[in-house]
């Protein structure tokens, strides 16, 4: 037994796992960058980067052929633990080793920080019109069907389901009715129902602003600046059994339907799938500053005003490009604008981490100082001897 872990531990800390771990990560880099095209960034990022297995589509369309191949999370933890074991093997604490020991450590916290990043960091955008206040952020790649519940006070009380578990024939029980869904499209194209082909699904609305539409499923979007237009039909089923109808809901309509039940009038959507943050954030000015003469964009800035009831927080401040606003464990990003300029697109991302890039480049750098200024002084030692010998 003891034989085995050795040869185990032996093979863990080996020089050819390394070799192997890299060359699978630069083949993984290749499948990754030629099925961007097809796929997009975002779904390449999730597949191949941040999955512990990724398929790669061979043969994509009617025919499929997928070949699995290991995924950038289990490359990731297999070259850490390589590197661990090889340490633990090989290396020595010692003062000529200092400068190795630096490198690898940066390299391992490089490692750590993309997993950590994929597990911990979120992404998402706030557009906001001029004079407009918001205090949440949407995702621009997924959705949420919300059922919301008015109050005597004029308070609702919202109640979101993720895209993750919309399904065909998924139901979720409420407070005196069931919500179920007949079928979900992740992405569609929704035309009225006068130019509805025999590719368009059979099913239509039977109560609801969507009754004129109908809907057909169409591939994932795949560039970066379109989002899916997500549509699902739903009915709304009390406790007697008798359904109210069915409804076509859809990112693209934009619109909530109304529903009686209870004694109330619920409503309900499907809309981009919402971060709240514990602040807000009034967009009090964008300005699109261009070049003397052109069109072409020369900067783009929002004039902000932060209100957080918490602390008591009430500023102002300025996003502009490369100059992010960090606040309440977010970056603000100035990422675009729209509706000839009164609407700013501001880039929410959190990402615990953000600093273990900049910390492993540093150490990274540091280490390789150390290791060429030891070989320099070894080089310039040995020249003087000599010099000393042949006077």
């Amino acid at each position: 037994m003891l034989s085995i872990l050795r040869k185990f531990g032996k093979f863990l800390s080996s020089l050819r796992l390394t070799i192997v771990l890299l060359a699978l990560a630069m083949v993984l880099i290749f499948v990754a960058t030629i099925s961007q095209v097809e796929l997009g960034i975002h779904e390449v990022q999730l597949r191949f980067f941040r999955s512990w297995v990724a398929w790669w589509d061979v043969m994509p369309g009617d025919k499929k052929l997928s070949l699995p191949m290991p995924g950038g999370t289990l490359l990731g933890l297999l070259l850490i633990i390589n590197l661990l074991a090889a340490h633990g093997a090989r290396f020595k604490l010692r003062w000529n080793k200092a400068g190795m020991i630096v490198i690898h450590s940066g390299i391992l916290i490089m490692l750590l920080s993309e997993i950590l990043t994929g597990i911990l960091g979120k992404e998402a955008q706030m557009p906001i019109d001029e004079g407009e206040t918001k205090n949440y952020s949407v995702f621009q790649r997924e959705v949420e069907l919300v059922i919301i519940e008015p109050d005597s006070n004029g308070l609702e009380t919202v109640t979101a389901i993720p895209q993750s578990r919309l399904r065909d024939g998924a139901e979720f029980p409420m407070e005196g009715f069931t919500v179920k869904i007949l079928s979900f499209f992740r992405n569609s194209e929704i035309v009225p129902e006068s130019e509805a082909t025999e590719e368009f699904e059979k099913t239509r609305a039977t109560t609801g602003l969507g009754k004129p539409f109908a809907v057909r499923g169409t591939p994932r979007e795949t560039q970066a600046d379109r989002r899916d237009l997500s549509t699902a039909f739903v009915e709304i089923i009390p406790k007697d059994g008798k359904s109210q109808g069915r409804w076509l809901l859809s990112n693209a309509l934009k619109t909530e339907e109304n529903f009686n039940v209870t004694g109330k009038t619920w409503k309900m959507t499907i809309r981009q799938r919402r971060l709240y943050h514990p602040f807000s954030i009034k967009l009090l000015d964008f300005s699109h500053d261009r070049y003397l003469g052109t069109n072409v964009p020369k900067n783009f800035s929002s004039k902000i005003r932060i209100i957080n009831p918490e602390t008591g927080e009430n500023r102002e401040d300025l996003i502009y490009m490369n100059h992010p606003l960090r606040y309440g464990g977010l970056t603000f990003y100035q990422s675009g604008f729209d509706n000839n300029d009164s609407t700013s697109i501001l880039q929410v991302v959190r990402n615990p981490v953000w600093t273990l890039p900049y910390i492993s480049c540093a150490m990274v750098g540091f280490g390789l100082l150390w290791v060429f200024s030891q070989h320099l002084l070894k080089a310039l030692s040995r020249r003087n001897r000599s010099t000393s010998v042949e006077s």
